[in-house]
């Protein structure tokens, strides 16, 4: 077919020209009888986009854009689709590799971050594993991307985050819950044949990692509902960290009943399970169901109920594994290893002499690099164990950080072993210690 023609300095003229892929596959598009590659590869379907639609070059070892004319870096993200017909980012979005031995002389505003990704064509397509890139189909209209103004101020914290501790020496140690919307996710082949990165000011070796979009920031574009103002009145001047504590300052100190007096929303009966969660989000976001701040960056809210020597009602329990997926998963790939990843935002209510239960204390928070190499540490012996006898798995015991144990509706709910019998579901748990143990530690 005869290509339309695009003016590669013009945003606009790209865009309209990515529109033309909605609703196709590349391979619907394009003349696939110049197609060098395999065409059952399952590689970067950016890249194959580029070389066969647009027909460009594009050089990986420079941090300019792949239409520098335009100042356009074309990006390609997989969804799924939902059950009520729309759709979901099947993962973040890879933005570009961090160079831990030059980041750290860059400012923000000059950083090669911004210079290649300060303006970027999204193509979204409907994944599905078992397709090549050439025949996954486009789908949703492409977009041209930048930063809103309302995300702005927290995207750069996150970068200065991220450079920040890179120059302290701890590349190693980078986690996705260090910052909210903007992440350095890892992008390496992961196993103990990675070959690892040098870093400055410490000797210890870093696994790769690269700047990205978080999978919840991504839904939000895809919803299309990045909402203009958020409810937490982050600004140029305040963090969403001090946004946040502005909104829990007035309730501190008082008893759950006053703060329900206060805000007009009550227990729904003894088994209202919701009830410290939604009265925590009547706090934060009046009568919104949402924050949408929260929601960008999927922080992950935890009401913690303490008494008043600090020790937690339960432990903290994360979903569900299947005996046969552990044994043949990296930890990396695991779904322990996304959450304990994850930014958390603790709210605890202690108890008082007299019984009563009064917000304490609100503290963002995420895992310790020592306590997820333990979290790891567990993971990996749960897959040994599981291999050999799922009965016998990892106790609270047997770790100060985290154990194994039952999250079943019922006695029936079960999964099938490598044994070949069938057991209750479980899940990873942080121990009631060691969540104890953290929340003491909030200021």
């Amino acid at each position: 077919m005869t290509q339309a023609l695009y003016d590669a300095t013009s945003p606009q003229s790209i865009l309209e020209f990515a529109r033309s892929l909605s609703g196709k596959t590349l391979a619907e598009a394009i003349d696939m009888s110049q197609v060098t590659e395999n065409t059952r590869n399952k590689g970067d379907l950016g890249k194959m986009v580029e070389k066969y639609y647009y027909r460009v070059k594009t050089d990986d070892t420079t941090h300019l854009p792949d239409f520098p004319e335009a100042s356009v870096e074309l990006k390609t993200t997989g969804v799924l689709q939902r059950k009520d017909g729309g759709y979901r980012a099947k993962e973040r979005l890879v933005l570009t590799m961090i160079d831990y031995m030059s980041v750290v002389d860059e400012k923000w505003r000059t950083s090669s971050f911004m210079e290649k990704c300060r303006l970027m064509l999204i193509l979204f397509y409907l994944y599905d594993k078992e397709l090549s890139v050439f025949d996954r189909r486009f789908v949703l209209h492409p977009i041209l991307f930048e930063f809103p103004e309302e995300d702005v101020e927290i995207i750069k914290r996150d970068w200065e985050t991220i450079r920040q501790k890179i120059e302290d020496g701890k590349a190693h140690e980078l986690s996705e819950g260090d910052t909210y919307y903007l992440g350095a996710c890892r992008k390496g082949s992961g196993g103990s044949k990675e070959k690892l990165r040098q870093q400055p000011n410490s000797d210890i070796p870093a696994k790769s990692r690269a700047f990205s979009l978080k999978q919840s920031y991504m839904n939000r574009i895809i919803d299309g509902r990045a909402e203009r103002v958020g409810a937490l009145d982050v600004t140029a001047t305040i963090t969403i960290e001090q946004a946040t504590q502005n909104k829990f300052k007035p309730y501190l100190g008082k008893t759950v009943d006053e703060i329900s007096h206060l805000l007009n929303f009550h227990k729904n009966g003894k088994n209202d399970k919701g009830f410290y969660r939604n009265l925590t989000m009547r706090i934060l976001g009046g009568t919104r169901r949402t924050v949408p701040e929260l929601d960008k960056a999927g922080v992950e809210l935890k009401t913690v109920r303490v008494n008043k020597d600090w020790k937690p009602a339960e432990a903290m329990s994360f979903p569900a594994f299947t005996y046969m997926g552990i044994v043949s998963q990296d930890w990396e790939g695991s779904s322990f290893f996304g959450k304990i990843e994850q930014k958390f935002l603790f709210v605890i209510f202690r108890e008082d002499e007299n019984g009563d239960l009064r917000l304490e204390k609100v503290n963002y928070w995420n895992m310790p690099y020592l306590d997820r190499e333990e979290a790891r540490r567990v993971w990996e012996d749960t897959k040994r164990r599981v291999a050999i006898d799922a009965n016998d798995l990892p106790r609270s015991t047997e770790s100060r950080v985290a154990h194994v144990r039952p999250k079943a509706k019922n006695a029936q709910d079960t999964l099938p072993t490598p044994q070949g019998t069938r057991l209750i579901k479980k899940c990873f748990w942080l121990n009631k210690s060691y969540v104890g143990e953290v929340v003491r530690t909030f200021t």
